[in-house]
């Protein structure tokens, strides 16, 4: 039967297909697309059908930028073969060129080397001068026991988790509106501190809100025996991947580090809710020196066991060469500039 691409207006078809896949990234989901069209980006569900049956697909978000604008697949897309890549990209390619988009832009959840790989390149993408998403990541398989995942972490991490608990340090799952302001507060002031550009705090508003209405969002907020709130991270809970978003660490006392006891929680909770994976997000490459900016919190997540996962290179269709030569050039910039 003839395989065919279309826009999906009903955004329990795509999720309802999207969480038999192995690694069901939010980023894919329908929710996503609502934040962006929240925040006035366009997005869309380009599903690959066969008869009635969706047997592909991907969530394409709007990117509007001074460099130019671009058509996002945030970790997607779904598709088992290179003919239904042509298929999907085609219809995607005319739908950005239709909006207006200088390119198209696909940052895939699936291993370097694999066959979306060479799918994407007979297509005719090329890699990206930047990536958007993390392209070196760090999984731990939470379908183990609590005490087999315990046994698995560093024993410094362990020590830590199991101190934080015995001594107090207290962890609060929250979803209003005041635990999040606490948390892009906390953010402000991590981010002034080292000199790291945070996301907005309209999306990280948006984001959280939408995903928490359906509760795939919560906000793990760690109070210390004194009273003080030294931290909190927002995780993201959808089909069998539990995702570490946003997070910032006040570290107020050296001796109680609750960021270790937070992570525990958060994975705690996925295993409650019956999920495979807990996803740490991005990390330094292996090999990486110790000036990499994620060098750090690469050991911290690493400790808690887990395995790397080396992502695909982002890659670029282009839709207009001209543009595009400008939006690369102004990409090759903030590489250089953010060092990795």
């Amino acid at each position: 039967m003839k395989t065919e691409a279309k826009i999906i207006t009903n955004a329990a078809t795509w999720d309802t297909f999207y969480k038999t896949q192995p690694y069901t990234l939010f980023t894919q989901s329908s929710t996503n697309t609502a934040v962006y069209n929240d925040i006035g980006e366009p997005s869309v569900i380009m599903g690959l059908f066969s008869g009635d049956q969706i047997v592909g697909g991907a969530v394409a978000v709007g990117v509007h930028a001074k460099r130019g604008s671009f058509l996002l697949l945030p970790y997607g897309p779904v598709v088992t073969s290179e003919k239904d890549m042509h298929i999907l990209f085609d219809a995607l390619h005319a739908h950005a060129k239709q909006e207006g988009y200088v390119h198209i832009k696909i940052s895939p959840f699936k291993e370097q080397g694999t066959d979306t790989e060479k799918w994407m390149k007979a297509v005719g993408m090329k890699q990206a001068p930047l990536h958007i998403l993390a392209e070196d990541t760090w999984l731990l398989d939470i379908s183990l026991s609590e005490e087999e995942l315990l046994k698995g972490m560093k024993k410094n991490h362990r020590n830590l988790v199991r101190r934080c608990e015995r001594d107090g340090v207290e962890i609060n799952m929250l979803t209003d509106d005041e635990a999040l302001s606490r948390l892009n507060d906390m953010h402000d002031e991590i981010g002034k501190r080292h000199n790291f550009v945070r996301f907005p705090r309209s999306f990280v508003d948006a984001e959280f809100k939408a995903f928490a209405e359906k509760g795939e969002a919560i906000i793990f907020e760690a109070v210390l025996p004194d009273g003080r709130i030294d931290g909190s991270a927002i995780i993201i809970f959808y089909g069998n991947m539990a995702c570490y978003r946003h997070s910032a660490s006040m570290q107020l006392d050296k001796r109680l580090p609750s960021a270790y006891l937070i992570q525990w929680r958060a994975i705690q909770e996925a295993k409650k809710r019956g999920m495979k994976w807990y996803n740490f997000w991005g990390i330094a490459p292996e090999g990486a020196s110790a000036s990499h900016p994620f060098y750090g919190i690469t050991h911290f997540k690493k400790g808690f066991g887990g395995s790397y996962l080396k992502l695909i290179h982002c890659h670029d269709l282009i839709i207009s060469p001209l543009r595009y030569r400008l939006s690369s050039l102004i990409d090759l910039y903030r590489k250089l500039r953010r060092g990795f």
